[in-house]
């Protein structure tokens, strides 16, 4: 008996958890039931839409904003550039117009402040993709997760999915965490669950993926010709992987799929064969999916402002995100409603979707952002300081020579150039401490026989980082120059502060004995790159892009 005394207890405890589960579902469902009933048609229409403002905006343009969230009562708002005080002050604000708590989203796909000043800038995803340790990648992504909860975000359209096997895409490159499928998927779900653990929601984008592309999507619609076979082994392939189930919600592109849409010309992101068919049933996605923004020219180019948003509603999509014109889209989901064409069963379907998705980032008890301290918490020291690990943990050196090892003896003689158009500051001083000399590009002779006096030359390819769009290519007279390096005896060494794709204009890549790759020219890694060169420290970062060496 007495062991059956001792099983008693946890039978209680176990019931009263079931029990405990079960009154909290019944809590949340009646929540979402009754908020629903107490809604107008244009208000539950209204859930359906989020829109974007900037906080640095002009307060004309913020007062035209207000009055749109006040008449319309959109379900979310996403906020783009400006100040992290001035957005907290505005989400404040804004709660108090609409009668159902707003869903606050950013488009932060490497931390708050890829929109913001005045926070730290975490690396960009292809950096990331370079780190073989997941649970860095975790604890990068719930630090960003902790900056957006205390900035009041509760929605953060990231992580991205994309398999950039393109390095002539124009959009996505930087933005991926690379080539290869499966590293993508397990970085893109160690991002998420480190944003989620944090209590930041995530969607993962752009389905069904927009890494082979050569068009930008905000400006045209991009063809993807591909074969299903093609697609399941590429694009599709991270959301047939756990990050599917590891995120609330999924960003449909705006890309031409025929051989998903079976219509040519067709945007996915308004196809019910895609956005129902395929990622619904097929692939069994039951969170919130959302479209990439509506004013991109991707979508509004195929019908007119108002329709557009329609038309995503009906292929399936819940969450209509920046329209082009609120007031006719709202027009025109509520004329569908009344005239047959949209039931009011698929509306409620979607609306009860995203009030379920309030309730659990506890918007049933909306909260204000308290604003005493705000600059103070998003800076705090940790965040900085695993910054600078992951840069650590993502520096790559690649030796293409016989040898294991390339490392800089201590006494060598050393030549520096510089090449880009941004500052190799940190990269410089480094080699210089250790004796290295900087040979001034325009004072370099055309012969460059006297650079074999020294033992090593070293390269630094420098390019901005003011954004993640910026180029990465060397000019022509660099390529020209790096190339008549490499023909010396001296031993060659180039270090890539940008892209790795960079070096696919090299059809000589393979006669340099070592390639360094920072994949951003921030200071920490230029600092980090001379540890690795002169075996002081150890690179662990992978390349996480397939590079082609092109031929002469």
């Amino acid at each position: 008996m007495s062991r059956y005394k001792l099983l008693l207890p946890c039978f209680i405890l176990m019931f009263l958890g079931i029990e405990s589960l079960s009154a909290q579902s019944s809590a949340k469902a009646q929540w979402v039931e009754n908020t629903y009933e107490q809604l107008s048609l244009e208000e539950k229409i209204g859930q359906l839409f989020v829109i974007m403002v900037q906080s640095q905006a002009s307060e004309e343009v913020l007062v035209a904003f207000e009055n749109e969230v006040r008449d319309f009562q959109p379900g979310g708002v996403i906020f783009s550039l400006g100040t992290p005080y001035k957005q907290a002050q505005l989400t404040n604000h804004y709660q108090t117009l609409t009668k159902v708590p707003l869903m606050i989203s950013m488009d932060a796909e490497w931390g708050v402040a890829m929109r913001l000043d005045s926070v730290p800038q975490y690396p960009w995803n292809m950096t990331l993709g370079a780190i073989q340790d997941l649970d860095l990648i975790r604890t990068l992504g719930n630090h960003m997760g902790m900056q957006a909860k205390r900035l009041g975000v509760h929605m953060n359209f990231a992580p991205v999915a994309d398999v950039n096997i393109n390095p002539m895409n124009p959009i996505i490159g930087n933005r991926s965490f690379g080539s290869e499928v499966k590293n993508v998927s397990a970085r893109a779900l160690a991002l998420s669950q480190g944003m989620n653990a944090a209590g930041v929601l995530t969607t993962a984008k752009h389905f069904p993926g927009h890494g082979d592309t050569e068009v930008d999507s905000h400006k045209a619609l991009p063809v993807l010709p591909f074969s299903r076979a093609r697609l399941n082994e590429v694009e599709l392939y991270p959301y047939k992987t756990p990050l599917l189930q590891g995120v609330q919600g999924v960003m449909v592109a705006h890309l031409d799929v025929p051989v998903l849409t079976e219509d040519p010309g067709l945007p996915v992101s308004l196809s019910k064969k895609v956005v129902t068919d395929v990622l619904q049933t097929e692939l069994g996605f039951e969170g919130l999916i959302f479209t990439d923004a509506l004013n991109m020219k991707g979508a509004s180019d195929f019908s007119p402002d108002g329709d557009v948003a329609l038309k995503a509603f009906l292929a399936g999509n819940d969450v209509l995100v920046i329209p082009s014109n609120l007031e006719l889209s709202v027009a025109h989901l509520k004329q569908a409603i009344e005239n047959g064409e949209l039931s009011e069963l698929r509306l409620a379907h979607s609306v009860k979707k995203i009030l379920a998705a309030k309730y659990d980032l506890g918007l049933q008890e909306y909260q204000p952002i308290p604003m005493e301290g705000l600059t103070e918490d998003l800076n705090a020291p940790i965040y900085q300081q695993t910054i600078d690990e992951a840069y650590r943990a993502a520096a790559t050196y690649v030796v293409q020579t016989s040898s294991a090892t390339l490392n800089i003896p201590r006494d060598a003689k050393i030549a520096y150039l510089k090449f880009g158009d941004d500052s190799g500051q940190a990269f410089e001083k480094g080699l210089i401490s250790r004796g290295a000399h900087k040979i001034d590009l325009a004072n370099l002779s055309a012969d460059l026989r006297a650079l074999e006096a020294y033992d090593y030359i070293v390269v630094g390819h420098h390019r901005s980082m003011a954004t993640a769009y910026k180029g990465h290519k060397m000019t022509a007279g660099e390529i020209d120059l790096l190339k008549r390096l490499s023909r010396l005896e001296t031993s060659l060494i180039l270090a890539v502060f940008t892209k790795p794709y960079a070096v696919l204009e090299l059809p000589f890549f393979n006669e340099i004995p070592a390639v360094f790759f920072g994949y951003q020219n921030a200071p920490q890694m230029g600092e980090y790159a001379v540890q690795v060169l002169f075996g002081e420290a150890s690179a662990l970062g992978q390349l996480p892009v397939t590079l082609t060496k092109l031929e002469e």
